[in-house]
């Protein structure tokens, strides 16, 4: 999978001259509607290169940090899911106020003028620009007589609701680890590849992460099963959240070689 910085995409570094199927979006946790929306990109018609525009950091965490629970996903996980669903190209934003303040139109302009487009896939609460001004009826209006055409996915009900990013957070910061896999479709895992570990003094099997240097979503605190997995394999065990704290209480053998993912299942 070919990953580009937005600029590198605007230098027409982008290696592919064949039509490309596109979808815009943050895409944290790659929830079930998410992948409607790359299932569309992958094997709709006609066939293109598939390809995602997204979001190094999430917008919100930026223009709202203290309201921000933290991702569902890391930025790296995000990318290797994608990959595992056929996506082929994926171009990164690293938001700042220069792209907040760029218009729905200068964006469109810019990403037509970077790709040969043949197909945009959106889902219906679409937004974007400025102040996301634009929505998929603006989208629309941009695109005519360009001949690409746009696709726009039906919401994906779950629960009694519309999947969302926004929803998956929610259920895992209550603790609704049951009502996040719901609308995941997979546990929600954290990602500690690049954690560093705290001696916490305590029993062999013990592994201390701060919630500092974690910027996942976690659950309250409390006591929870889990199943750590690493380059060793995987074991089961207990993760306590706590304080400032993660404690991973597994198998020795977590303790001997480095976890790579948590998994609250």
């Amino acid at each position: 999978m070919t990953v580009l910085a937005w600029e590198e995409m605007l230098r027409s570094s982008f290696p592919c001259a064949s039509p490309v199927n596109l979808t815009i979006g943050v895409f944290d946790g790659l929830h079930r509607g998410h992948q409607r929306l790359l299932a569309e990109v992958t094997s709709g018609e006609p066939p293109g290169v598939p390809v995602v525009v997204t979001f190094l950091r999430s917008p919100a965490s930026i223009m709202r940090p203290e309201t921000w629970p933290g991702s569902v996903l890391t930025h790296r996980q995000k990318l290797e899911r994608m990959a595992s669903r056929g996506i082929q190209g994926v171009v990164v934003i690293d938001f700042s106020n220069e792209m907040s303040n760029l218009s729905g139109e200068e964006f469109v302009r810019l990403l037509r003028e970077s790709l040969t487009i043949q197909r945009i896939v959106v889902g219906q609460n679409f937004r974007f620009g400025k102040k996301r001004a634009s929505g998929t009826d603006d989208l629309r209006d941009m695109l005519s007589g360009t001949g690409i055409q746009l696709v726009e996915t039906a919401a994906v009900l779950q629960g009694g609701g519309t999947v969302s990013s926004s929803r998956v957070r929610a259920a895992i910061a209550c603790g609704d680890l049951d009502q996040a896999l719901d609308l995941l479709g997979s546990p929600h895992t954290v990602d500690v590849r690049d954690v560093p570990v705290h001696d916490d003094g305590g029993p062999a099997g013990h592994v201390r992460y701060s919630r500092a240097d974690i910027e996942q979503v976690l659950p309250p605190a409390g006591e929870y099963a889990v199943t750590w997995e690493g380059a060793a394999g995987s074991a089961r065990g207990t993760c306590r959240v706590q304080g400032d704290w993660l404690t991973l209480q597994a198998a020795p053998v977590a303790t001997e070689h480095r976890a790579a993912a948590i998994t609250f299942a």
